[in-house]
């Protein structure tokens, strides 16, 4: 049975979590003809959900399907993040060297099979791509709303740690409010109106208000200004990395055409060596001959010579 024939289109936390267990190349025509299904079927809302499900990244796409093959290690994962963040709690330094140690063998071991996996699949990813796995997991590793997100099996695109801080869910996960409570809360408590919005401006007395918007557009202006001169000094190091890497390129390319020179000057000196080895040949079957002729006439001499001296 197809999934836009499946009886249980209605229920929208397991047509999602059955779109984003499909290979990239399968996802949108499946999820229009979901979203088809549950219209015709007599849910509209739920089909104009489905419609606007967004196909996951090549990352986001490896990491669910690593929640559904690889369970047992992901709960390692999960796992060991929980007392990585316990020992940081604790600033237990010993405790956090021996479980980064452990962190990085993981991660590193789990990169590589995700690739393996998605050989296994039919659908190959680059390095780059495991290794946005990796930073996702990671990620993971360090908040428990991020840890949820994972779990859910249904990510839209990668997650990035920032140090200890929480992660970033915003957009990350499909149609999070059919997902489980904790992954609902983590999406929503970092979008307008969420959880974090108590901190917004707007309550209290006008003049608090006032002053607390003026605040907020001080942080903001603030916050403008890092972001830019952080992608300034960025665009800066991509200008001089690029530089470097075009420097590289050429000379790479240099080295190139000088060995098809050489190469070239081989197969004339091979083409050479060949014509000498077939006229040495010639030469030698020639002196050959006239060894032989030497012999003969030698022979003719003495004989001539001693037929003389008989007659005398």
């Amino acid at each position: 049975m197809s999934p836009a024939q499946s009886p249980k289109a209605a229920d929208p936390a397991e047509a999602v979590t059955r779109l984003y267990g499909l290979l990239p190349s399968e996802f949108t025509a499946s999820r229009n003809a979901e979203a088809a299904a549950a219209s015709r079927g007599g849910h509209p809302d739920l089909g104009k959900r489905l419609k606007a499900l967004p196909k996951p990244s090549a990352a986001a796409w490896l990491a669910n399907m690593l929640i559904r093959e690889e369970g047992p290690s992901i709960s390692s994962v999960l796992a060991l993040g929980a007392s990585l963040r316990e020992a940081q709690a604790d600033l237990d330094r010993e405790e956090i060297r021996r479980l980064n140690s452990e962190r990085h063998r993981l991660l590193r071991s789990l990169a590589r099979d995700a690739r393996g996996l998605a050989e296994k699949l039919g659908n190959p990813v680059s390095a780059a791509v495991a290794a946005e796995v990796e930073q996702t997991l990671w990620a993971a590793m360090t908040d428990p709303n991020a840890a949820a997100a994972l779990a859910s099996g249904r990510l839209v695109r990668g997650l990035e740690a920032n140090g200890w801080e929480p992660v970033d869910l915003d957009g990350a996960v499909a149609d999070p409010e059919s997902a489980s409570p904790l992954v609902s809360a983590g999406a929503r408590s970092r979008q307008p109106g969420g959880a974090d919005a108590g901190n917004a401006p707007g309550k209290g007395t006008p003049r608090q208000q006032q002053a607390a918007r003026a605040k907020a557009r001080k942080e903001a202006q603030q916050e403008l200004a890092n972001a830019s001169e952080a992608a300034k000094q960025a665009e800066q190091k991509l200008a001089e990395v690029q530089s470097e890497v075009d420097g590289q390129a050429s000379f790479r390319d240099g080295l190139t055409d000088e060995i098809d020179d050489l190469r070239e000057r081989i197969r004339e000196l091979e083409s050479e060596i060949s014509d000498l080895d077939r006229r040495r040949g010639a030469l030698e079957r020639a002196r050959d001959k006239a060894r032989r002729e030497a012999r003969a006439a030698r022979r003719a001499v003495e004989k001539a010579e001693t037929k003389l001296d008989s007659l005398r």
